[in-house]
């Protein structure tokens, strides 16, 4: 009888904390399937426009593809970016991801309440802000899952690690300010110095501070790099102290977003302890405040031209990491190529010029970065800006590298630099296109200088390059630059040079010219965001049915 009057008992109603529980146990459903149908997607739309381009080069079944190209119309209409020139510019697509994600944090934090109360409200914040902080950490990993399920590296999930980090402390901050309020109303304020309470507001203070440092990113990468950090360590370590109870569930929760970051920090150091084994770096100056770094350790493992690495040089800075484009790497090591600006660069600039030559130890974590399949493309557009260079020669590097040298598309390729001695960067590569058995050419736009006078025999000899040849029609014209090693050779390679700035439409445009709509073209920009904004701008110009499927990819790897 007992048993049966128990059974007929009400059950008493869930708690706040089963409701809290509850509402992580769908969010985290929500967000797997919400992973699932995007990657899905992506892989879907990659293999769609393969298979169509591949079907209409052999005219076959023309009919079965109208609900594919309405599909990849769609698709297509996503890629266009909105000019949010605040927002980074974001296609329609992450607009429309970001809008899902905060509709969703929307409705778990406004929705299934075990009561009404302030302080329920207040909860159910601190609960998705630790949720939204793990989803931070997974988003902002350097060796991230997706990447084994989808062409995806740690540099295209940036924008939504920052968004996730960003909402995350805007509802930490919701979080205080609704529990402070809740105290006040019942005269408790005294409880907020509490140690658990001051460990929860240490907390809510370190994430502020990692959200600020993150605004250094670009401008102090040292400062943002040592606080990022400092700032993280600080928010997983307090908010246990908040909620040290294990049944509270919160320490579960932060100890499994450490262990996201634990693991990544791992599997980087492992590397960079691999590579350090019988490494070493020849540090070089160039002309113009560039610096030449050539790694001895012979074709680090899957470090292919033009993904990047995570340099580290303990003689320059013991406790940094810094990102940079690999030019190329082969039997004589790896080759790196950087501009001297500020902090690190600014140091190994000068260790350079006071020792140059010199060896030191280094080592790398890499490679990363995910590039797009240049193959199926009908012609590849590489416009790069100053140092941007180590992406686009390094890319050419690769594509070469892999072919052979034998290469069927046409290609541009767009250098702007300020002066002429500029060349000397990447001099190498430039003598590797030169050699290469493909329709290349190379526009060459130096900014900061007049005409130079030439020299006998009608010579112009760059610094540490090779002495090119000049060919003009008049005065008025561009002049033509083709590599010689003697009067009666032939040119593999002809270089435009223009002593004036770099217009992206203009280089854009011409690279469509003879372009029918039913083929396809990549263009890859690296450089100053201005540059790569303008050839965002004039790429979502040209999109309309009389010109050809235009695929860009910006190389902005970030640092973090």
């Amino acid at each position: 009888m007992r048993s049966l009057a128990m059974e007929s008992a009400p059950r008493p109603p869930p708690s706040k904390q089963q409701k809290n529980e509850q509402t992580l146990t769908a969010y985290a459903f929500l967000l797997c399937g919400l992973f699932i149908f995007v990657i899905s997607a992506h892989r879907w739309w990659h293999g769609s426009s393969k298979r169509t381009l591949q079907k209409q080069r052999s005219v076959v079944k023309k009919a079965q593809e109208v609900t594919r190209w309405v599909s990849l119309l769609a698709f297509l209409k996503l890629e266009l970016r909105l000019a949010w020139e605040w927002f980074g510019r974001p296609s329609l697509g992450l607009v429309a991801l970001v809008c899902i994600f905060l509709a969703v944090n929307t409705v778990l934090c406004s929705t299934s309440f075990a009561s009404h109360a302030v302080n329920h409200f207040a909860s159910r914040y601190g609960w998705m802000a630790s949720a939204n902080m793990a989803l931070c950490v997974f988003f902002g990993m350097k060796n991230t899952p997706l990447a084994l399920v989808s062409s995806v590296s740690h540099a295209n999930l940036n924008v939504l690690h920052r968004v996730v980090g960003y909402v995350a402390v805007l509802l930490i901050v919701l979080h205080a300010i609704l529990y402070t309020i809740f105290l006040s109303r019942q005269g408790r304020l005294a409880k907020l110095l509490e140690v658990s309470d001051l460990s929860g507001i240490g907390a809510g203070i370190a994430m502020i501070f990692l959200l600020l440092t993150g605004l250094y990113r670009y401008r102090h990468y040292e400062m943002f790099y040592i606080g990022h950090i400092a700032s993280f360590v600080m928010t997983i370590i307090l908010a246990v102290l908040h909620r040290p109870l294990w049944a509270k569930k919160l320490p579960i929760v932060m100890l499994f977003t450490a262990g996201l970051w634990a693991i990544d920090r791992a599997l980087r150091t492992s590397r960079l302890s691999w590579n350090v084994i019988n490494n070493q770096a020849l540090c070089y100056p160039l002309p113009g405040g560039g610096t030449r770094l050539l790694l001895k350790k012979p074709s680090v493992k899957g470090a292919t031209p033009g993904s990047h690495c995570y340099l580290w040089i303990p003689r320059v800075r013991t406790f940094q990491l810094h990102p940079f484009t690999i030019v190329s790497n082969g039997p004589l090591g790896l080759e790196l190529v950087m501009k001297s600006q500020q902090g690190f660069t600014k140091a190994l600039g000068e260790f350079a010029m006071r020792q140059p030559g010199r060896a030191t130890w280094a080592s790398l974590d890499g490679p990363y970065g995910a590039l797009p399949d240049t193959t199926v493309y009908d012609k590849l557009v590489f416009i790069a800006g100053g140092s941007g260079a180590a992406f686009t020669c390094g890319f050419m590097n690769r594509i070469l590298h892999r072919s052979g040298g034998l290469i069927s598309q046409p290609i541009d390729f767009v250098w702007a630099i300020k002066h002429t001695e500029h060349l000397s960067w990447f001099g190498e590569s430039l003598r590797v296109l030169t050699n290469a058995n493909s329709t290349v050419n190379v526009f060459l736009h130096i900014t900061k200088e007049d005409p130079g006078p030439m020299g006998r025999d009608g010579l112009l000899v760059l610094p540490e390059f090779t002495a090119l040849s000049v060919k003009s029609e008049d005065s008025e014209a561009q002049p033509l630059l083709s590599r010689t090693t003697s009067k009666g050779s032939q040119p593999a390679l002809k270089a435009s040079v223009v002593y004036e700035r770099m217009n992206p439409q203009t280089v854009v445009q011409n690279a469509l010219a003879d372009m029918r709509s039913d083929e396809q073209i990549l263009i890859c920009v690296c450089g100053p965001k201005s540059l790569m904004d303008r050839v965002r701008e004039t790429v979502d110009d040209c999109g309309d049915d009389s010109n050809p499927t235009i695929d860009i990819h910006c190389e902005d790897f970030g640092v973090s």
